[in-house]
């Protein structure tokens, strides 16, 4: 008997619990053909996220989520920080040992937010009542910081992460999103390959 594959977030912000879980869902279906459970996201705060004891207990938690032998855990945080100057190196410093979980495990950074992804794909939301009717992507949406900022000038109303979040997410061209944004592309890439490979 096939199971659909779950994929267990571990992620940062109080709007990514319910944006994060709406994104994958989308990536999932729409890109890989495929439906995904999404259980409830185990939030890390930010302190907690840096932390290599924290992060390893919530990925411990997050992994029991994953039940029937497929899918795995996605680890998603912003990259804004100062020290941060390689997404990728990154990702790979945060990555667990595979020995230590019974799931396959992906951390995503988000270049330098996760409203960059947004901005990478500005033109799809001028549907939402909030954001202006001339909204549009800049050149390159993940070459500085302040992406929420940005964000925020294409608005009518002032931006509010667990408000809005969700909303974008639901919303945003995926393809668009990818074409421009290199991390995005790599958010795709990680549930590809949870959703496409079995566990345990």
């Amino acid at each position: 008997m096939t199971h659909t594959p779950a994929v267990a977030l571990v992620v940062e912000g109080h709007g990514e619990v319910l944006a994060a879980r709406e994104l994958v869902q989308r990536i999932a279906l729409e890109l890989c053909g495929t439906w995904v459970t999404v259980p409830p996201p185990f939030r890390l705060d930010s302190g907690k996220m840096r932390k290599p004891a924290e992060l390893a207990k919530a990925l411990r938690i997050a992994a029991v989520r994953v039940k029937d032998g497929r899918g795995g855990v996605l680890v998603l945080r912003d990259g804004d920080d100062d020290d941060v100057d390689c997404p990728v190196a990154l990702a790979r410093q945060l990555a667990p040992d595979p020995a230590l979980l019974p799931v396959p495990v992906e951390v995503v950074i988000a270049r330098h937010e996760y409203e960059a992804w947004f901005l990478a794909a500005a033109d799809s939301l001028r549907g939402h009542q909030a954001v202006r009717d001339d909204a549009t992507a800049p050149a390159d949406p993940e070459a500085r910081r302040s992406a929420k900022t940005q964000l925020g000038a294409m608005m009518l109303e002032s931006y509010r992460e667990t408000l809005h979040q969700p909303a974008f997410s639901a919303l945003i061209d995926l393809h668009a999103a990818s074409e421009r944004s290199r991390s995005f592309r790599r958010m795709v890439h990680a549930v590809q390959g949870l959703v496409g490979r079995p566990t345990g």
